[in-house]
């Protein structure tokens, strides 16, 4: 199969927002500039997976309400299984119309609010929203640059966790903004601290398999099952096969409370699943 890294496509009429935004701010700006904001990319998806929506539509799919299928749960299960050597039950996975409105979901099943949520930052702005607008606690861990990259500073990690009002670290792996790839070692400390202190984590990894030659990305809940049940393990196809629109993550919590305390806050929020055709579309990237 050949993929055409080549031509962009205009998506000015699309309904995009990020060349809305952009149009919006300097309406006389050529169509030819493009915008560096959302992280969405202006080639078409793979053929397979546009080819595989169109025989699901033209093979006499209805589009109704949908639930996870068996072949979507396999899907991930598999991925996660043959990329990241991460066995997960089938039972373990929810379901959600993006990685961020899950954050908000989790913050607020995970704590009360007033109560602190630990980023660790520079960090991709929506974490702060989740928390700011659910009444929570920004609390920043930041994150030291040393010359040659940036670093956790576990000993403030350490003192914030120790705070009874801080209840959730929500941790971006690989990190967004600063690239970092965080080794075993790093991810290791950070589970340490936060069960020490019963801090639970929200790990975004949604952009896991972008990965550059020379790092390995480790999920962080696979390094130990008492790790795994402090872990909120948050994937997505949409950065790796351009599929944001398809509004389609899967959230892995293997521990059973917390996982039904999300799904309580999901039923609060009133949407716990999602269309018909983001199932399918995750399905096909495996």
């Amino acid at each position: 199969m050949r993929y055409d890294f080549t031509t962009v496509v205009n998506r000015h009429a699309q309904g995009s927002e990020k060349w809305a935004g952009m149009k919006k701010r300097v309406p006389d700006l050529p169509n030819d500039i493009i915008p560096f904001s959302v992280a969405d990319m202006e080639f078409l998806p793979a053929p397979e997976i546009t080819d595989g929506l169109i025989d699901y539509l033209r093979g006499g799919a209805v589009l109704g309400y949908t639930v996870p299928t068996e072949s979507y749960v396999q899907a991930v299960t598999g991925w996660m299984a043959l990329r990241h050597g991460w066995r997960v039950e089938g039972d373990s996975i929810c379901v959600s119309n993006g990685i961020i409105p899950a954050l908000f979901d989790l913050v607020k099943a995970y704590t009360q609010p007033g109560d602190g949520v630990i980023l660790m930052t520079p960090v991709y702005y929506p974490f702060y929203n989740a928390v700011t607008a659910n009444g929570r606690t920004v609390v920043e861990c930041p994150l030291v640059n040393d010359g040659t990259g940036y670093r956790i500073d576990y000993n403030l990690l350490a003192r914030l966790t120790a705070q009874a009002k801080n209840k959730l670290l929500i941790f971006c792996s690989p990190h967004n903004p600063v690239g970092r790839v965080w080794s075993e070692h790093e991810l290791r400390e950070v589970a340490d601290v936060c069960i020490r202190n019963n801090v639970v984590i929200v790990s975004d990894e949604i952009h896991h398999d972008l990965i550059m030659p020379g790092h390995r990305h480790t999920v962080i809940a696979s390094l130990s099952d008492e790790i795994a049940q402090h872990v909120i393990t948050c994937t997505a196809p949409s950065k790796t096969f351009n599929l944001a629109g398809m509004l389609a993550s899967n959230i892995i919590i293997k521990n059973p409370a917390l996982r039904e305390a999300y799904r309580t806050e999901q039923y609060r929020s009133g949407f716990d699943c999602m269309g018909a055709l983001g199932y399918k579309a995750c399905e096909l990237t495996a």
